[in-house]
């Protein structure tokens, strides 16, 4: 792992996700909005159910190849895609229940069935992703990975849904995408599955697989479920139209994280053992300090451009900036604390992530809920920022405490939670300000409109006739 393969994987994502957003919008002018939210409906909950099949299968042969473990390798790869093909199956033949209580009806089979064969594709590239970026070039794999299979699926979307205008057109065109650049990295699980010998004690092996995937795997899925459920928070509680902008306000507040996610990709290869070599932490912490200044790059260029996107999208209220800017700090600043995540699985400790993150996430919900109860959109991005600033923080301490592993510079550290909690407080108290000044302003109207009754009944009767004119 270099600085410049983070460089690179933070690159090719800024670019890769400029790709598929202007195929997007290019989409939304070539089929109808049912059509479009149709497909988007299939498309996300396909990738919802990624992680929950996959069960952290990526941590799990990143952990083996490193040990050597070529015939774990192999063996977890069939666990893995073992899981996730009976697990579509299931979902195929739970169309029915799911159409009913889960989509509404919004959601026709043609379209939930490609969603669902997108699955298992989609796991198996990640797998051989995960493998190429040990065996091979970890800057190559995370270009592809942003970006090439990007660069396949943004024109497949367009030709197919400028043939055939429907939801089951663009979902045809992703799955074909999907399924070829799962292709041409076919090769590194072909050659993986090769090594596995003799099967041996292999019930005991499936065992020890399975457990340790849902404990790797579980907290991955529930950390992605959590934009998804926010969402869901916001729509039950302050409506649908303030659950699409604050979908925006995510979507565009995840750029500050993608520095931090190139670096838990690249970082793995170094993680295994790190306390038994102070050389590799330092150069880890090295990399932390560069990814940090990446984030602080991108929070600050989500901070300029923020209040003008008010102006041009009319889903986005006066709460944008202050949201968008409260949670991007969180999502970037929390990078801080270095490839905390990763190292606790490849390590073993997944278990300890999963408890902590249960924990936190069953307390950041109720207090979520208490927010978006209020009305308070920029409290609730707050909450969802200093989710996985907290996350981050317990792990990287209890690293330290337990491990004598520093993943991070403690000076950077207490700045950016110094800094962090600077601006949080400035701009909730900006918002409670803001609050109580629309307050005054509308006690303000109502008390002139009460005075305006006040007057000769014949006067009252005239400004009453023309204020209905």
């Amino acid at each position: 792992m270099t600085a410049k393969g983070i460089y690179w994987g933070v690159a090719s994502n800024l670019l890769g996700n400029a790709l598929m957003l202007g195929a997007t919008l290019w989409l939304t002018r070539l089929i109808s909005p049912a059509e479009f939210g149709e497909f988007r409906v299939g498309a996300n909950f396909s990738t919802l159910v990624v992680p929950f099949l996959a069960l952290g299968g990526e941590r799990l042969i990143s952990r083996l190849i490193q040990k050597g473990d070529n015939v774990g390798v192999a063996r977890a790869i069939r666990m893995v895609m073992t899981i996730a093909l009976t697990g579509s199956a299931v979902l195929l033949l739970s169309y029915p229940l799911l159409s009913r209580h889960a989509f509404a009806g919004a959601v026709g089979f043609p379209v939930f069935a490609l969603g669902v064969l997108l699955v298992p594709l989609t796991i198996c590239y990640n797998l051989a992703n995960t493998i190429w970026r040990h065996v091979g070039s970890a800057s190559r794999a995370q270009i592809h990975l942003n970006f090439y299979q990007r660069l396949l699926r943004a024109p497949l979307l367009i030709a197919f849904a400028w043939l055939h205008p429907t939801a089951v057109s663009a979902s045809a065109a992703m799955f074909i995408a999907q399924g070829g650049s799962t292709f041409q990295l076919w090769r590194y699980i072909r050659e993986a599955l090769r090594t596995e010998g003799a099967l041996g004690n292999s019930i005991v092996r499936s065992r020890s697989f399975i457990g340790d995937m849902l404990v790797i795997g579980l907290p991955i899925a529930l950390l992605a479920a959590v934009d998804r459920l926010d969402v869901l928070i916001v729509n039950a509680v302050m409506g649908v139209e303030t659950a699409g902008e604050y979908d925006l306000i995510y979507m565009l507040a995840l750029t500050a994280m993608f520095p931090a996610m190139a670096m838990s990709k690249t970082s793995e290869p170094l993680l295994l053992s790190l306390r038994d070599d102070p050389g590799r932490q330092r150069r880890v912490r090295s990399l932390q300090i560069r990814t940090l200044l990446l984030s602080c790059t991108a929070l600050v260029g989500i901070a300029v451009i923020s209040p003008f996107i008010p102006m041009v999208l009319g889903v986005a209220g006066s709460d944008f900036p202050s949201a968008v800017l409260v949670l991007s700090a969180g999502l970037a600043l929390s990078s801080v604390c270095g490839p905390v995540l990763e190292y606790m699985q490849i390590n073993g400790r997944a278990n300890v992530t999963l408890l902590l993150a249960m924990t936190l996430m069953g307390f950041f919900i109720w207090m979520k809920w208490l927010a978006a109860s209020a009305d308070s959109l920029v409290l609730f991005a707050f909450l969802g920022g200093l989710f996985y600033l907290v996350l981050r923080l317990v792990l990287a301490a209890y690293v330290f405490f337990v491990d004598r592993v520093l993943l991070t510079n403690p000076y950077a550290l207490a700045i950016a939670v110094l800094f962090y909690g600077l601006l949080a407080t400035w701009i909730l108290s900006g918002e409670h300000m803001h609050k109580v000044a629309m307050l005054k302003l509308s006690l303000r109207d109502i008390a002139a409109e009460r005075a305006s009754y006040c007057i000769d009944p014949a006067d009252r009767n005239n400004r009453i006739f023309y204020s209905s004119v």
